[in-house]
């Protein structure tokens, strides 16, 4: 495995190899190994419900022993809070701090009051003994729920401080939101299995890879561990707390308070954000609900903070269709909008060739004077720029069913939503490719959008480079529509693979493509003919799809289908190949294949949000990678062996 794909810290090195912390050499000072008697255990770093002011920290001693704290220091890196410790922590127990007095929380005894505050952006803490030994670093706000008021709680005492899995966000209530001041933190909520993040890097160069679902690791190449089970909420929140500058953020839907709430906040602290985000048919009963939530966030991003139009913290956002307030004054209420929307203008005009009157608060792309584009398009991508540097992309719709299933889980931590991948690569050469593809959506070079400028979905053009070296890998970027994504993969299908093509797909429609695949499998692009090749292919559908008569999993299944197009032959294998329908508690929702996986013959994936159809690749806005890498490909390798598995697959 090449070094850019696991990072681990100093710190972490350190502790590994010692055991314990040891205190970095300050002048001639000599460096000693600590035991970790005493642990960051809670920290209320978003305060309570009652004020923001009320912040806590809770340490515990995990030992046997009494401990004395006479001496110790727990201090933030940039000075604030600097709190010198005193009193006894008993053997098992805790010791609460309270910010300014003893009233922060009413119920619970504090064992020290302490001054100065935490930053609701990712701090570090250091909790040293009385000689100046650290005996425990927490380097980010891992977990927590500014929104809830909910605490980052650590899940083991015994694991390093830094290690982002041992945190998770506090599901007991008490009197100032959840946590669990001066007791037992609550195990973190699993799922479906323990979060598993052992494959990540911040390096330039890195391509780190995240899958909500199981992965079989037992196929990973050596130290090559996919990361799985992972809260991909919680690593989006990451990247954009670490915004300085500017978040250029692409949504097909949108509805997880926290990452609204991290919006509202990054752009409070003066970072440029910019929203394009996807209208819906707001008749279709498929959409109604969803897109009334959404339109309710949005509005509230457009507000900022203090929830006025037109100040420095608002939110910039532009559609592919414009938008219209939600008048319901009781929804509006739950969402703590203002009552009265006349702040935004009522405005006539024609949506497609619906004339539609309402208070317009997102501007859509302008087709002529007071008409706009109809929202049957989709701005289907799902991916953010953070700073110039670090591109977030996949397959995962940032909602609350994408992620979780339901808000019950939401509430409890639990990933039950549809199967999601997610790419984060650190590289400022696709950042700029993929503003670029941004800003020729959003019409200009600034926070305010031109809407008689912009350009969605078919109206746009191919204008980026198609191919990048990262970290040494060639990896292609695509566009939709125009840049012919799904033609690529169909060259890439015929003239590169070799030895296999894996895949599990949400919607696949593409004639030309299954038919590349075909002549792969049985030598012959002629319907139910063909000898097999040795050639392997694997696939799972989404079941949804499973039967409907324009599914490749028709074909590939040798079946005949009820009717066909000009576009969809149906051109049947002679040979069927083990495809199946996926067996997953919600919906399959990638869009990958892999090919020559685990061979030396230029082992590559495709990811992204593209679907394989004549409107993934022509008509809605998309985004699609190429990774040609021998470890990102084993890594969904994987995650495709646990998804084909539950679906019914025989692996080797």
């Amino acid at each position: 495995m090449r070094t850019k794909k696991v990072s681990l810290s100093i710190i972490s090195i350190l502790f590994i190899l010692t055991g314990g912390w040891i205190q970095p050499q300050s002048g001639n000072k000599s460096v000693e190994a600590a035991t970790q008697t005493a642990v960051i255990n809670e920290v209320a770093w978003m305060g309570t419900t009652g004020s923001y002011n009320n912040e806590w920290m809770e340490l515990h001693n995990p030992t046997a022993s009494d401990l004395s704290l006479d001496g110790w220091v727990l201090e933030a890196q940039d000075g604030s809070p600097s709190i010198t410790l005193s009193g006894t922590v008993a053997a098992q127990d805790y010791f609460l701090l309270e910010r300014t007095s003893d009233s922060t929380i009413s119920t619970v005894p504090a064992d020290q009051v302490y001054t100065g505050s935490l930053g609701n952006s990712d701090e570090t803490l250091y909790l040293k003994d009385a000689s100046g030994t650290i005996i425990d670093v927490v380097n980010g706000w891992y977990a927590g729920d500014n929104t809830t008021k909910a605490t980052m709680s650590r899940v083991d005492p015994t694991v390093n401080g830094t290690v982002s899995t041992n945190w998770s966000t506090a599901t007991i209530s008490y009197e100032g939101g959840f946590g669990t001041p001066k007791a037992a933190n609550a195990a973190a909520p699993t799922g479906n299995g323990s979060e598993s993040i052992t494959n990540v890097s911040e390096e330039l160069g890195a391509i780190n890879v995240y899958f909500n679902k199981s992965a079989s690791t037992q196929y990973a190449m050596p130290g090559n561990e996919a990361n799985y089970h992972v809260n991909l909420e919680d690593r989006l929140l990451k990247r954009l707390n670490e915004a300085a500058t500017s978040i250029d953020f692409a949504t097909y839907e949108i509805n997880l308070p926290r990452v609204v709430e991290t919006l509202m906040e990054k752009a409070a602290q003066g970072v440029d954000v910019r929203i394009l985000a996807d209208a819906k048919d707001g008749t279709d009963p498929h959409y109604a609900e969803r897109y009334e939530t959404m339109r309710l966030n949005l509005e509230k991003l457009v507000r900022g903070k203090d929830g006025v139009v037109g100040t420095g913290d608002d939110a910039h956002i532009l559609s592919d269709s414009p938008m219209f307030v939600v008048e319901d004054a009781r929804k509006r209420a739950a969402f703590n909008l203002p009552a009265s929307y006349n702040d935004f203008p009522q405005r006539n005009v024609t949506v497609g060739n619906t004339a539609t009157t309402g208070y317009m608060f997102v501007e859509g792309e302008w087709k002529a004077a007071d008409s706009y584009y109809s929202p049957g398009n989709q701005m289907h991508n799902k991916f953010a720029v953070i700073d110039g540097k670090w591109v977030f992309t996949g397959s995962w719709n940032f909602t609350v069913t994408g992620l979780y299933g339901t808000e019950e889980n939401m509430e409890q931590g639990i990933l039950d939503g549809n199967q999601q991948h997610v790419v984060e690569v650190h590289s400022p050469e696709l950042a700029s490719i993929y503003k670029t593809e941004f800003e020729e959506m959003w019409g200009s070079g600034t926070t305010t959008p031109n809407n008689a400028v912009s350009n969605f979905s078919t109206r746009k053009i191919d204008n980026t480079p198609h191919t990048l070296t990262i970290g040494g890998d060639t990896v292609e970027i695509y566009f939709s529509s125009g840049d012919d994504a799904v033609g690529r993969m169909r060259e890439l299908v015929k003239t590169e693979a070799d030895k296999n093509a894996y895949f599990t797909i949400f919607a696949w429609s593409d004639q030309a493509l299954v038919d590349e695949l075909k002549n792969k499998w049985e030598g012959s692009y002629v319907d139910n003919q063909g000898t097999l090749t040795g050639f392997e292919v694997k696939g799972v559908f989404d079941p949804s799809f499973w039967n409907q008569w324009w599914s490749a999993s028709i074909e590939m299944t040798g079946r005949t289908a009820t009717q066909t197009s000009t576009n969809n032959p149906n051109t049947r294998w002679a040979n069927p190949a083990p495809v199946y329908a996926a067996n997953e508690s919600r919906k399959l929702h990638a869009k990958t294949m892999l090919i020559d996986a685990d061979t030396n013959s230029d082992p590559t994936v495709i990811v992204g949000s593209t679907n394989w159809s004549e409107n993934g690749n022509n008509v809605n806005d998309e985004n699609m990678l190429i990774i040609h890498d021998d470890s990102i490909t084993n890594q969904f390798l994987q995650e495709f062996n646990a998804r084909y598995a539950n679906a019914g697959g025989m692996l080797q």
